[in-house]
Order: structure tokens, then sequence, then C-alpha cells
């Protein structure tokens, strides 16, 4: 039984295809920025506030990724969710949360970031 050859199987992949991987990982990250609030009590009213609506968008704006792509000539959408990671980053400084949700902001804007920039890439591949 002969081994696939790995070097062209990377070559027949339709960069169609890896697109639509990067925005749905958006989508989790931006539920676990949305459900992250509930981890941590108390929490304040406003950090509770920052880590809703910041959740929401960067869902919102993934699935919006999502239904532009191919629809478009060119689609940006995902550097909105690159906005939304510096955000989540640049909140923990406005309105801090406890020490340990800090940590995970953070961890979940670089998430937020790095996965909209494999999209922005995998977008401008096209």
């Amino acid at each position: 039984m002969n081994a696939p050859d790995t070097a062209n199987i990377a070559s027949r992949l339709n960069p169609m295809e890896l697109h639509n991987r990067a925005p749905w990982n958006n989508v989790v990250c931006g539920l676990l920025v949305f459900t992250s609030r509930w981890f941590l009590r108390p929490i304040g009213e406003s950090a509770d506030w920052n880590l809703f609506w910041t959740g929401i968008a960067i869902i919102a704006i993934a699935l919006t990724t999502m239904i532009a792509h191919g629809n478009i000539a060119r689609n940006y959408w995902s550097s909105l969710n690159v906005l939304a990671g510096v955000w989540l980053i640049v909140s923990t400084r406005i309105i801090p949360p406890p020490e340990a949700m800090t940590w995970a902001q953070i961890c979940l804007g670089v998430l937020a970031i790095a996965i909209a920039l494999t999209s922005l890439a995998n977008e401008r591949q096209r």
C-alpha cells in the first residue's frame, strides 16, 4: 500500500474551501468571550457589558465574513475582528476586570486577532 503524496495534497486544496474554517473559529472565540463573563464572579457591571457586546460583535462579524465570502470582490470584514481583538486587550486597562479574567481577555483577544488575520490571508489568497 502506497502512502499518499502529501506534497501534492496541499496543492490540490482550494482556497475557497480553506476560508470558511477561519470565521467559524472566530464564532467559537466570540462565544467564549460572550460566555466568559459567567465564569468568574463577582465581575463589575461595565466589564460584564464589555464582554457581552464584544462577544456579540465578534460573532456577528465572523458570520458576516462567511456570508460575504465569494459575494464581493474583496472581503475585509475580518479586519473588524482584528479591531475587536485589540479592543479586548486594551479594555483590560480601561475597564479592569478581576485578575483571572484579565488574562482570559488577553488570551481571547490574541486568539481573535490570529484567527481574523488567518481569515484575511485566506481571502487575499483567493
